[in-house]
């Protein structure tokens, strides 16, 4: 039993309908991606100062963070793609669920994203997609919201 939300972790995928999936969406898993190739980066929100007459800050304000999602996946023989792409592009607003490998662990879910997909190949690794999910904010709440696999 794992105290952090590290490990192999599980991705599911479901569209995102005005902002948030349905309340009845049937969440689809995704492949287990390439190791250590899942990932949440933020980018800082943007800094806006004050300063007076020699330069000295009188005060600061910070825009809200910005979120991409990434993963790997291996292109495997049978194996169906998660979304169906045009050159890269993939149609549509989509959400995810991240559970770490202990699922009592917090993971995260992300109620609308906008994805696209590089797909590259090389002899060391074979044919990959590369996936980045661009968060948008969601029709309630957090970009990026906690979530924990409930049991049973």
């Amino acid at each position: 039993m794992a105290v952090l939300s590290w490990g192999k972790c599980g991705l599911e995928t479901t569209p995102s309908v005005n902002g948030a999936p349905d309340a009845a969406a049937q969440w689809k898993a995704i492949d287990t991606p390439k190791e250590n190739t899942t990932k949440i980066t933020p980018t800082a929100g943007t800094e806006k100062t004050a300063t007076e007459e020699g330069g000295e800050l009188v005060d600061v304000r910070y825009g809200k963070n910005t979120y991409t999602l990434e993963f790997d996946l291996f292109v495997k023989k049978g194996m169906q793609r998660p979304f169906e792409d045009n050159d890269g592009l993939i149609a549509g607003e989509h959400a995810f669920r991240i559970t770490p490998e202990d699922e009592e662990c917090e993971g995260a879910q992300i109620d609308r994203a906008v994805v696209r997909c590089d797909e590259s190949y090389s002899t060391e690794d074979g044919k990959m997609l590369h996936y980045v999910a661009r968060c948008l904010k969601p029709k309630t709440g957090k970009t990026v919201k906690p979530y924990t696999k409930p049991k049973g």
